[in-house]
């Protein structure tokens, strides 16, 4: 299959949602919009690059190519997350929040795997429930049909949705998230055989027009069900709601990103959402750091203006370029690279194949 740069497009738009998503004082209603379809985004882009050739691999090779492309960087962001905890974890009000936490109770998190259990850095949640709902629908697949799975895997999602209490036990590994995941990775796997027709017979003005309307009903659904958050299984006052703006959010972004000419800064941030994704937070509360300390502003400095919101999502997304040029420079066999001196505008390491990183040829 031909390489198809709206791909890149939905990916950057989605990295660049992740990270204002989860930037300071954001106005809560514009966080709910983006809650209610970002990471949905990413689990159908994953089933969307799941080709037909990878489905001939065996059940080794994808075991290990989904360690490769996953478990790796997870332990690996997971090292260097932990190391920034250990010194920065009793400091203002992370003291209260890690209050009586031992140096030693990290590592539980990262064998168990799940949102709540990485407080080190809570966005490693998404490695591993991908690579579990990789897995299972990778297994599946290689039994039923993708329209049955499409509607198996849809029908467990909404009525998860629908029956989930909080006050259930938190599973390894994402595997409670991975109920819900699979209906968006599976969709992903079944859309991509009609995806060719689809920008084959769509004018781009009507994409995009049809993208600003699609939005303009996630904006007014997620503002009927408020809160939403696949991390901790939040589905919102209305949770028949959540899967259907999920998709409504996706199929908005999918024509967006078919009206759109394609673009280097897309192709950049869609290449390297590997690094974005895990070192944003961090960056964070690196910036909120150098303001208390270094220039003696309040903690809730952040929060004040929409501006601190806006500056925090763009100096991070700055900063990845050279954290992507360290990264993989002395440490390229995280990246699936066998030698340094990789240019991060020209190389091919995103999320893996079968997640977030590009068609198959």
């Amino acid at each position: 299959m031909k390489r198809l740069t709206h791909v890149d497009t939905m990916k950057a738009i989605g990295i660049v949602l992740v990270v204002l998503g989860h930037s300071p004082g954001l106005n809560p209603f514009i966080k709910n919009v983006i809650y209610s379809f970002h990471m949905p985004l990413f689990f159908f882009i994953s089933g969307l690059l799941l080709s037909e050739q990878k489905l001939s691999m065996t059940y080794r090779e994808n075991l290990s190519s989904l360690w490769k492309g996953l478990g790796i960087p997870y332990l690996f962001f997971f090292l260097i997350s932990y190391l920034y905890w250990l010194p920065t974890h009793d400091l203002a009000a992370s003291a209260a929040k890690h209050a009586g936490v031992s140096w030693w109770e990290p590592m539980m998190g990262v064998v168990i795997g799940n949102g709540d259990a990485l407080f080190v850095n809570v966005v490693l949640w998404f490695f591993t429930c991908l690579f579990t709902t990789s897995l299972i629908f990778f297994w599946a697949r290689k039994y039923v049909s993708a329209t049955f799975l499409l509607v198996a895997f849809n029908l467990m999602g909404l009525v998860f949705t629908l029956i989930h209490d909080p006050s259930w036990p938190r599973l390894p590994w994402g595997l409670d998230n991975a109920v819900v995941a699979l209906a968006f990775y599976s969709t992903g796997h079944f859309f991509r055989r009609y995806q060719d027709a689809i920008l084959d017979k769509t004018p781009k003005g009507m994409a995009m027009m049809l993208a600003l309307f699609m939005l303009a009903g996630v904006a007014y659904v997620a503002g009927i069900n408020g809160e939403v958050d696949l991390n901790t299984l939040l589905f919102g006052s209305h949770r028949y709601l959540f899967l259907i703006n999920a998709y409504l959010g996706v199929l908005a972004l999918f024509c967006f990103s078919i009206s759109v000419p394609a673009n280097a800064v897309f192709h950049w941030l869609s290449k390297n959402t590997i690094i974005i994704f895990p070192i944003h937070l961090l960056m964070f509360s690196l910036f909120t750091g150098v303001g208390v300390v270094v220039f003696g502003m309040p903690h809730a400095f952040k929060e004040s203006s929409f501006l601190w919101t806006g500056a925090f999502a763009l100096l991070a997304l700055l900063l990845s370029y050279p954290s992507a040029l360290f990264l993989y420079r002395f440490f390229p066999l995280v990246f699936g690279k066998r030698s340094a001196g990789i240019d991060p505008v020209k190389n091919q390491v995103t999320l893996p194949q079968v997640s977030t990183s590009r068609i198959s040829e």
